[in-house]
């Protein structure tokens, strides 16, 4: 009896030592497990942040390179010599690397300074009307140009000074100055809302040549929009600037000695010639060369503004 009863006398003593063995036990695979997610997620985390910080360098030095080769276009491009269609002005394919460079020139477009100095409104009024804007738009348009570029504080008839910029919560404005870059057009009040409508509204306008609309270098919306001209004549006038070459920009293009000389060869009279007469001229020239460099998938531009035979004078610099 004795002995039975020291057995279980053991048997009790050993039974809390036992329990949180096994309690350390039950609690030990939730750690481990728990361990082993934590750590299989930190390194998933880490290798999408390495992955990232790859692909970043990657792009940087993709960037860096298509830069490079598009810098190559604008060396070449800055020189007289170099005319439109020429093959230096693309070189390699845009799936691999190379650049493609293209030349255009400022004097074809128009030039708000300049006709807002001019006082001429009618060249603005033909070209909204054109684009479908009603009079009271139109007008508040115009006048908040000239109250944006002219140096005093009046306000036009329906144009905006201002007070009326502070009332529309943009103070310090209008700038009482000509523009420094057309994209200053968007922030002038009236006129904003005309530009939001007109998806292209940029290939219209520059501050780069200041002048009449040179005719070498018009595009056909301007010549529809400003002297009425069909398409038949406007296809005819860039056939003949072209040359024989049909590559506008060219060596072999053909200058007008006057408008008169251009409107007769298309045969614009009447208020066709009227309006070529009072809007475009055939001189200056002030070069747009627009130069992509492509680098496998990735393309970086840069667009220079220089005049012809500047010498490597910049006046504009911009790269996307």
């Amino acid at each position: 009896m004795q002995s039975n009863a020291l057995q279980q006398s053991a048997r009790d003593e050993a039974k809390p030592g036992d329990a949180c063995r096994g309690s350390r036990r039950g609690l030990a695979l939730p750690l481990v497990l728990w361990s082993i997610a934590f750590l299989a997620g930190l390194v998933v985390l880490v290798a999408g942040v390495v992955g990232d910080w790859v692909n970043a360098e990657i792009r940087a030095e993709k960037t860096f390179r298509a830069r490079q080769l598009a810098l190559s276009g604008i060396a070449i491009g800055l020189s007289p010599q170099v005319k439109a269609g020429e093959p230096l002005l693309k070189n390699g394919s845009p799936e691999t690397e190379g650049f493609e460079v293209k030349l255009s020139d400022e004097s074809g477009k128009l030039n708000p300074n300049y006709w807002i100095a001019q006082n001429n409104r009618d060249i603005f009024t033909r070209l909204f009307e054109s684009w479908g804007v009603d009079d009271e738009l139109r007008d508040a348009a115009i006048d908040g140009l000239v109250d944006w570029i002219d140096a005093d504080d009046f306000r036009s008839l329906h144009g905006a000074e201002r007070a009326e910029y502070e009332a529309a919560g943009r103070p310090g404005f209008p700038a009482n100055r000509p523009l420094l870059n057309i994209r200053e057009m968007e922030a002038v009040l009236g006129l904003d809302q005309v530009l939001a409508a007109q998806e292209d509204w940029k290939s219209f306008f520059t501050i780069w040549y200041n002048g009449k609309i040179n005719l070498q270098y018009a595009s056909e919306p301007l010549l529809e929009s400003l002297a009425e001209l069909t398409p038949k004549q406007c296809r005819a006038l860039f056939e003949l600037r072209a040359g024989p070459d049909g590559i506008e920009g060219s060596a072999d293009d053909v200058k007008f000695a006057s408008v008169e000389e251009a409107a007769k060869l298309i045969g614009a009279q009447g208020r066709q010639l009227e309006a070529l007469e009072a809007f475009f001229g055939v001189a200056g020239s002030v070069r747009r060369i627009e130069s992509t460099g492509f680098c496998n998938g990735v393309k970086h531009k840069i667009t220079v503004i220089a005049p012809e035979n500047s010498g490597g004078q910049i006046m504009n610099w911009e790269e996307e």
